[in-house]
């Protein structure tokens, strides 16, 4: 299938991990077009749970074993819809949360003294006043994690697709596994 050329983990960033960033990358990637499919709209961005990834991803081959070990769990990918006011709980939700939970397609940028800079989604500043499609696990939009922001949702949406076989069909499409620590979320050293 697939090959990682460096150890893949969950623990080598504080704000986002290579792990992560792979998981909630491939969640975006692999989920989009069956949303759009089904509902004419992208999803905007992604948010996940780093207690949900139970290995590394070690150097080498990768396969749907691989897979099955990081994500052991039976959850699947739903997109739920925020609007912004419940953005804005998630946003502090991952800022205050001990874990870098795993997030794609948003940027949060903290100043140096970890208060909130800015927050970006697919590159454009964050409107309060909208309606976001986030993509996340049936059971993070249920309220596990403590991510009670989901349980306000204006309507989610099953997308009956296991985070697990998004892996797969992930690993099935490319040769070399590029993920890395970047800054889809970080703390500037200066104001």
């Amino acid at each position: 299938m697939a090959y990682a050329p460096k150890q893949i983990t969950k623990n080598d960033g504080k704000y986002n991990t290579s792990a992560g960033n792979l998981m909630a990358d491939i969640m975006l990637s692999e989920a989009n077009p069956i949303f759009k499919a089904r509902t004419g709209q992208e999803i905007d961005f992604v948010v996940s749970n780093h207690g949900g990834i139970r290995s590394i991803i070690s150097e080498g081959n990768v396969n749907a074993r691989t897979a099955y070990e990081v994500m052991p769990f039976e959850n699947s990918i739903v997109v739920v819809a925020l609007k912004g006011k419940d953005v804005r709980d998630l946003v502090s939700f991952l800022i205050n949360a001990k874990n870098p939970h795993p997030v794609a397609g948003i940027q949060i940028i903290l100043n140096k003294n970890e208060t909130l800079k800015n927050v970006n989604i697919n590159g454009l500043p964050f409107d309060e006043n909208r309606t976001y499609n986030v993509a996340t696990s049936n059971y993070l939009a249920d309220g596990g994690s403590n991510m009670g922001f989901f349980k306000d949702s204006l309507k989610t949406i099953e997308l009956n697709y296991f985070i697990r076989n998004a892996m797969i069909d992930y690993f099935k499409k490319v040769d070399t596994l590029t993920a890395k620590v970047d800054d889809r979320f970080i703390k500037l050293e200066q104001k």
